[in-house]
């Protein structure tokens, strides 16, 4: 019984127009993004560019967000990206003043005048004239501290500018190491380039830069198929006949449930197939040693978790509302999570982000280093989704049996009433 259920419910599945949208999303997705890819060469002594890095020394962390704070001051004018989106702030005469204050108290440059010939002098000894093409800024600004701040002291003055500017800045404390951007050396390229080929076998990290990209969209996207599945019967008039059938709720709502993730992970599996024979014809080429079966692990251990609940968060809404009201919630959900993850793309940051990124092949020391709070991660929210899905059945049961449906007519008919 149960198996021709799930078989049916993947035919279903198969007819279904917003279905067939919800792959060329995600073919689109995959094109845009990863369609051009390249492997990652191993590097070669006297480049003129590694790339560059996060250093998580306190003492570069505080020189470069100073000297993004101190041009900032400079032009009066400052980035912020308060829900995900640009905003371009001016502060007001007294906020400009405090702001004043902190870059005198942090740097010692107590005029405005300073600060521009500060940042004038560390440019100008810093230029490279190529070909008489003009100046090539090469780094990023920074600005010593005064001798004896200390870190923690820097964090309260970083906040206090971060209120002053509204929230969103580089100036929040959680953000501040994505100010220090520094080059990489040779010998970094050089590690992270052995870590991607040992450690990695190569195909483990862009099946990590391939679940970044999918994530996104594989956050939202399941919503849809189950709200659509869920209405679909109250549309064709057709919820009374299935309230009658012998299944048991369990079995309707459980095969409906995997059809889906299956549906949905499918075409994910199949897109997979392009990078890895990429990989694989570059490790044959190269006497690399690749993991065959990595961008399988990664689909089932970083995506599905997150095709899941996105999937579970639609079903459970839909029946208790009998609304399209779960596309509200995970919508929302969706909005925030992706924007609240722009501060981890280059990995080893996963926190409990509905959405996952490492937004690089490379970083395999971050990753490795907080793999139990990726874990940690992923199995709450497979746990979640089996709870969603156990409500589900619950709501389904009751309304099966007159006694749920009741109710929700009461209510309606209680404010129509009103």
């Amino acid at each position: 019984m149960f198996g021709q259920l799930f078989v049916k419910e993947c035919r279903q599945t198969a007819k279904s127009l917003i279905y067939w949208l919800i792959v060329l999303v995600m073919i689109f997705d995959f094109a845009s993004q990863l369609g051009d890819m390249d492997i990652e060469k191993k590097p070669e002594e006297g480049q003129e560019d590694y790339g560059n890095k996060l250093s998580d020394d306190k003492n570069v962390i505080m020189e470069k967000t100073l000297g993004l704070l101190a041009e900032e001051y400079n032009r009066q004018n400052y980035t912020t990206y308060p829900i995900g989106f640009y905003k371009s702030v001016t502060v007001d005469e007294e906020e400009d003043r405090r702001i004043g204050e902190i870059i005198a108290e942090t740097t010692g440059l107590s005029e405005r005048t300073d600060v521009e010939k500060a940042i004038k002098d560390w440019y100008g000894a810093r230029q490279e004239d190529t070909e008489g093409t003009g100046p090539v800024m090469t780094e990023q600004l920074a600005l010593e501290p005064v001798e004896g701040l200390r870190y923690e002291r820097f964090e309260q003055l970083m906040k206090e500018a971060d209120d002053i500017l509204g929230g969103g800045s580089s100036y929040a404390v959680p953000g501040l190491e994505g100010n220090a951007v520094v080059p990489k050396t040779y010998e970094d390229a050089v590690v992270e380039y052995e870590n991607l080929v040992e450690k990695d076998h190569l195909t483990g990290g862009y099946a990590r830069l391939f679940s970044d990209y999918m994530v996104i969209f594989l956050g939202i996207l399941p919503v849809f198929l189950a709200v659509t599945r869920g209405l679909r019967d109250r549309r064709a008039g057709m919820r009374d006949l299935i309230y009658a059938r012998k299944g048991s709720s369990a079995s309707i709502i459980v095969s409906r449930y995997l059809a889906m993730l299956v549906m949905i992970v499918l075409p994910v599996l199949i897109l997979s197939f392009i990078p890895l024979s990429r990989c694989l014809a570059y490790a044959s080429a190269a006497g690399i040693s690749a993991d065959i079966f990595a961008f399988v692990k990664y689909i089932f251990g970083w995506l599905m978790p997150t095709v899941m609940i996105a999937a579970a968060v639609g079903m459970f809404f839909t029946e208790v509302t009998d609304t399209a009201l779960a596309v509200l919630v995970q919508g929302a959900w969706w909005f925030v999570s992706v924007f609240m993850g722009i501060d981890s793309l280059r990995g080893g940051l996963y926190g409990w982000s509905l959405i996952p990124r490492h937004n690089t092949e490379l970083n395999f020391a971050g990753y490795y280093e907080n793999f139990a709070q990726l874990v940690c991660n992923r199995i709450l929210y497979a746990s979640a989704a089996v709870i969603l899905v156990v409500l589900t059945v619950i709501v389904y049961h009751q309304k099966r049996k007159g006694r749920y449906r009741l109710a929700w007519k009461g209510i309606g008919r209680l404010k129509r009433q009103i």
